[in-house]
C-alpha cells in the first residue's frame, strides 16, 4: 500500500528541521505493511464469491458491509450458490449472475433478507465457538434478526449444521467465515413447513387424520416453541413404504398412525453435523420407553424396530437442515416404523 501523502509531507519536514532522525523516519515511511480490506472488499477480491458480490450489490449492501464496524459475515461461496434451491423444485435459484441480477420486488426482498441471515453485528472468531454450542440473532434493520447456531464437531465449526470450510478469514471492519451452503432463513414452523410444501401432502393427510379421529393434534404440538427437529418422509417416501393413498393411511388404526407419526420427531434442535451413532429418544418414547430412533451414519439412516434390520429398508436422509422457527427439518425417504 503507498504511503499516505500527508504522513510523506509530514516525514520530509521532520526530517528537514530534525536530521539526527532521519533514519528512524524513513524507516517509518517505508513501512508497506499490507492493511485489512473491509468485508465488502474481500468479497469483491475474492475469486470464489462471484456470486456473493453480486448478491451484495444487487441488494444494496456494499455500502452496509464496507464501512459497519465490528461484523461478523458467514460469506457462501460460489459452490454454495450453485446449490441453493430455496423453491425445492431441483432448479437451482442463484447459481448465475444474471439470476441475481434479475430479481425485482419480492424476490429482491428475498435476497436482502437472506443476506441478513449471514451476518452478525458483532465479531465472532471461530475460537468463540463451542463444543456446547453457541447461538447469535442475526442483522437486521429493525430489531434482531433469527437466530444463527454455531457449533464445534469433530473439530470442525459449522453453522446451522453447514460447515465452515474457512474460518476467521481478516477484514478491517469484522471478520468473515467461508461457508459452503447459503444459509435460508426460517419464516414459519415446522408446522407451517409441512403445510407449505405440496411434497409433504401425504404428511399432512397423516397428522390430520390422527386429529380429525380423537388423536394427538401433532400440527399444534410442532407448531409450538420446540426447538423440535422432524424427520419428514416426503410422499414418494409414504408411497415406498406402503402408503401410496389416503385409503392406505385410512387404514391404519389411528393410535398406530399417531405412534408412527411421533417416531418421526425429536425434542430438540438436532442438526446434520450433531447426529452421531446410536440411539434418541422420539416424542413417542416419552410414552414408550421401549420404543428409540436409531441413527446409522452410514446413509445416514434413522430408523425404528419396525424397519427391521436390513439396511436396504432403513429410511435415508435425503434432505438436511430445513430451519423453521421452531426447530428443523431433515427429509427422508421412507416412513419411520416403532
Amino acid at each position: 500500500m503507498k504511503p499516505n501523502q500527508f504522513f510523506k509531507k509530514a516525514g520530509l519536514l521532520l526530517a528537514l528541521s530534525l536530521p539526527l532522525f532521519i533514519t528512524s523516519c524513513d524507516k517509518d515511511d517505508d513501512d508497506t505493511t499490507p492493511q485489512p480490506k473491509t468485508i465488502t472488499e474481500t468479497v469483491v477480491d475474492g475469486a470464489n464469491f462471484t456470486l456473493l458480490e453480486a448478491a451484495v450489490v444487487k441488494a444494496g449492501y456494499a455500502g452496509l458491509l464496507g464501512t459497519t464496524a465490528n461484523l461478523t459475515v458467514f460469506a457462501p461461496n460460489d459452490d454454495a450458490f450453485r446449490l441453493l434451491d430455496i423453491t425445492g423444485d431441483g432448479v437451482p435459484d442463484l447459481d448465475t449472475e444474471a439470476k441475481i441480477n434479475a430479481l425485482t420486488g419480492a424476490n429482491l426482498d428475498l435476497l436482502r433478507a437472506v443476506l441478513n441471515y449471514h451476518v452478525l453485528t458483532s465479531r465472532v472468531p471461530a475460537s468463540a465457538i463451542t463444543t456446547a454450542g453457541i447461538s447469535s440473532p442475526t442483522y437486521a434493520t429493525a430489531g434482531a434478526g433469527p437466530t444463527l447456531y454455531a457449533k464445534i464437531n469433530g473439530g470442525k465449526a459449522y453453522i446451522n449444521g453447514v460447515e465452515v470450510v474457512q474460518a476467521d478469514v481478516a477484514a478491517s471492519n469484522g471478520i468473515i467465515h467461508v461457508i459452503n451452503r447459503v444459509l435460508v432463513p426460517p419464516a414459519v414452523t415446522i408446522t407451517g413447513a409441512v403445510a407449505a410444501n405440496p411434497n409433504f401432502s401425504r404428511l399432512l393427510y397423516a397428522i390430520n387424520r390422527v386429529k380429525n379421529n380423537g388423536g394427538a393434534d401433532i400440527a399444534a404440538a410442532l407448531s409450538g416453541a420446540g426447538p423440535f427437529t422432524v424427520f419428514a418422509p416426503t410422499n414418494a417416501a409414504f408411497a415406498t413404504s406402503g402408503f401410496a393413498t389416503d385409503a392406505s393411511l385410512d387404514a391404519v388404526p389411528v393410535a398406530t398412525l399417531q405412534s408412527i407419526l411421533l417416531h418421526h420427531a425429536v425434542g430438540a434442535r438436532v442438526f446434520s453435523s450433531d447426529l452421531s451413532a446410536g440411539t434418541v429418544n422420539s416424542l413417542l418414547t416419552a410414552t414408550d420407553a421401549t420404543k428409540t430412533l436409531t441413527i446409522n451414519l452410514t446413509g445416514p439412516a434413522v430408523y425404528g424396530a419396525g424397519n427391521g434390520a436390513t439396511a436396504a429398508n432403513w429410511p435415508k436422509i435425503t434432505g438436511v437442515n430445513l430451519v423453521q422457527t421452531n426447530g428443523v427439518v431433515h427429509v427422508i425417504d421412507r416412513v419411520i416404523l416403532p
